[in-house]
């Protein structure tokens, strides 16, 4: 029986991690289903959630040929677990969601998506859960009633790829911008309304998000930049701002883990869980309240204040001490094993 890695990325973006995973002495397979592109409408939209229930379904038909299942992309293992349980059929693999985050949805659908979830972490099929904060897998075991002892915390782990050799996006200079990049659980509301006073430009790059820049400002909103085109603008800016709207929520990490192998300077907003568990406030970041006047400061100081010059180098050393994709296949394989 094989064991398999459920992924919507390249094989080669995870397959470091899936290099530290067995199983009863067995390795693990990449087996890459991309449905992540470009989101253009509620069209894209439709695709990409058909996609992963057909990805899904395609495994839980032949599930007697896997003994254990690991879902890179969450929604490829949880609604594989959702089948089970809805048709329950007898359990066969130990199935392991990795990077697990859960948002309750609000209006008429509220309850349905509630009850899909709770199918989707079934302790019965489901063996292992996944998070990256303390607080948020206390939090999700008391929300599901899923066992404390079965979900996995440990950092979030990625590649350290070489992207400094590429250039500065058209009609921009290295170093000469700040970018904030993201789709979920960012307040581009809160960084917009903060930097009208800051003299310096900055590129929000979310074909999610659907407010409004004002007119005149230093703001430039990209709706058409995804994947790797987005390395280009990650490698030359001056300057990374992940704003966080739930700070209980995990996400965020994979931009804030990719700009600390690329040395950059970093400002990551308080409370998150980016805070808790990657940085260290004016070593390798620098950290800031969701107060207009005091992220304004903080901005400039990462700009302007020869205290910090040293952030980014600094960030780049945490992150090959403790945050490589490897380091956490090893973590995750041997919490599975034992």
């Amino acid at each position: 029986m094989k064991n398999i890695v459920l992924a919507d990325c390249e094989p080669a973006e995870v397959q470091s991690l899936a290099d530290e995973l067995k199983f009863n002495n067995n390795d693990f397979v990449v087996k890459s289903h991309i449905a992540n592109g470009k989101r253009t409408g509620k069209l894209s939209e439709l695709k990409r959630y058909a996609k992963y229930f057909a990805v899904a379904f395609k495994y839980f038909v032949c599930r007697k040929k896997y003994a254990a299942i690991v879902g890179w992309q969450q929604f490829y293992a949880l609604i594989f677990v959702f089948y089970c349980a809805l048709f329950k059929v007898k359990k066969r693999n130990t199935v392991v969601v990795l990077n697990f985050t859960y948002k309750a949805k609000n209006g008429k659908f509220a309850k349905t998506y509630k009850w899909f979830m709770s199918k989707c972490v079934s302790p019965k099929y489901l063996d292992f859960l996944h998070v990256l904060s303390d607080q948020y897998a206390d939090k999700i075991s008391k929300e599901f009633n899923f066992p404390r002892n079965r979900i996995i915390v440990t950092p979030f782990g990625v590649n350290d790829c070489d992207y400094g050799h590429l250039l500065s996006p058209e009609g921009y200079e290295k170093g000469g911008y700040a970018l904030a990049i993201g789709r979920s659980n960012r307040d581009y509301d809160f960084l917009i309304s903060a930097w009208k006073d800051i003299d310096y430009p900055l590129v929000i790059i979310s074909d999610t998000y659907g407010g409004k820049i004002p007119k005149d400002s230093n703001i430039t909103h990209l709706t058409n930049v995804v994947g790797e085109e987005s390395y280009q603008w990650l490698a030359n800016c001056g300057l990374m701002v992940i704003p966080i709207d739930d700070g209980s929520v995990c996400s965020g990490d994979t931009v804030l883990l990719n700009s600390m192998a690329l040395a950059q300077k970093i400002i990551v907003t308080v409370p998150s869980t980016l805070a808790q568990m990657y940085v260290t406030d004016k070593m390798d970041a620098l950290l800031s309240v969701k107060d207009e006047n005091e992220f304004k400061n903080t901005v400039l100081k990462a700009l302007n204040s020869s205290e910090f010059e040293n952030l980014g180098v600094n960030a780049r050393k945490t992150f090959l001490e403790r945050f490589s994709r490897s380091s956490m296949g090893k973590q995750i394989n041997q919490f599975i094993n034992n």
